[in-house]
């Protein structure tokens, strides 16, 4: 099921496109990466799919509620976590439950509850009575995740979540988020790829408010690729197995770096059967045989600089 769908979806500002025709897919229960340059679209996109601002043109769908008609039924669903927002004054406890209080049908006791579990859960229980504004950034990050959680929403869409924090922070907060996305589906708007390749599944990349690639890890790496690999092989003997992969036709290109071989292929299974042939015939054994793929950061570079240079 897609719990997120845009169709053509456009917000036009005085003298610029914010968003310029985007379609995409989200599927449910999963952490799914919104990534760009800043000012490439991303907070303009996630307003418009919760309701903090209409598009000019196009439409889309959460839980198949449109964004047009039925924002209602939306935001009872949804949570979001902007990047900036200025530190309440008042209590951790007091305010997740006053401020929740806001949008939720919930009666205080059960809000109460929910805000102690939330609280307990990110290590927060134990300050629940200091002021939210004497907090430190890593701490507010987490009280403000816990905010957008309460009254329990299917869809969290946070932006740009790890902004401001020190390493240790970032760890913390990432490693939340991805257990959340075992449970619903995190939409998380970032331009911080290293953390966003750490807990999510899905990707979309997105410049200049056009969509320029969507999909897995998978599916990202071999659009840029062309269907062709790269392969690190660590062997016992690696100057006689470059003789064995050189006479093979499956093997595009390789050079012996390190005491390892790499090597491009478009089969990578013909090159097993090349590792194989020189295990039986000389006793070479592989010892290690992996792909060498790109992170999501190079297939990021690559794809929007590809996109700058077809439209210059």
């Amino acid at each position: 099921m897609n719990v997120v769908e845009t169709f053509d979806l456009v917000k036009v500002f005085p003298g610029v496109t914010a968003v310029d025709n985007l379609s995409l897919v989200v599927p449910e229960r999963n952490c799914f990466g919104f990534l760009g340059p800043n000012g490439a679209g991303k907070t303009t996109t996630v307003k418009m799919l919760t309701g903090l601002t209409y598009p000019t043109n196009g439409t889309a769908t959460v839980f198949g509620w449109s964004i047009l008609t039925e924002i209602s039924k939306i935001r009872k669903v949804v949570g979001y976590m902007p990047e900036f927002i200025p530190k309440p004054k008042g209590k951790a406890l007091d305010l997740l439950v006053s401020l929740a209080g806001l949008n939720s049908s919930m009666d205080k006791q059960s809000l109460r509850a929910q805000a102690r579990d939330l609280l307990e859960m990110f290590d927060l229980w134990e300050v629940r009575n200091r002021k939210v504004h004497t907090f430190s950034m890593g701490m507010f990050k987490k009280w403000l995740l816990a905010l957008t959680l309460m009254g329990e929403p299917e869809v969290l869409f946070l932006d740009e979540p790890t902004a401001n924090l020190d390493p240790v922070g970032r760890v913390e907060l990432l490693d939340l988020i991805k257990k959340l996305g075992r449970e619903r589906t995190v939409f998380i708007n970032s331009h911080v790829l290293p953390e966003v390749e750490r807990v999510a599944k899905n990707f979309a990349i997105i410049n200049e408010g056009k969509l320029v690639i969507q999909g897995t890890m998978k599916q990202l790496k071999e659009t840029i690729s062309g269907g062709t690999y790269t392969y690190v092989v660590k062997c016992s003997r690696p100057e006689e197995l470059r003789g064995f992969l050189e006479s093979s036709e499956d093997v595009s290109s390789l050079a012996l770096e390190e005491g390892k071989i790499k090597l491009t292929t478009r089969n990578p299974e013909g090159v097993w059967v090349t590792l194989n042939k020189a295990y039986n015939e000389a006793g070479i054994t592989v010892t290690e045989f992996r792909e060498a793929g790109q992170n999501l950061e190079e297939i990021f570079l690559k794809l929007i600089k590809a996109g700058e240079e077809e439209a210059g």
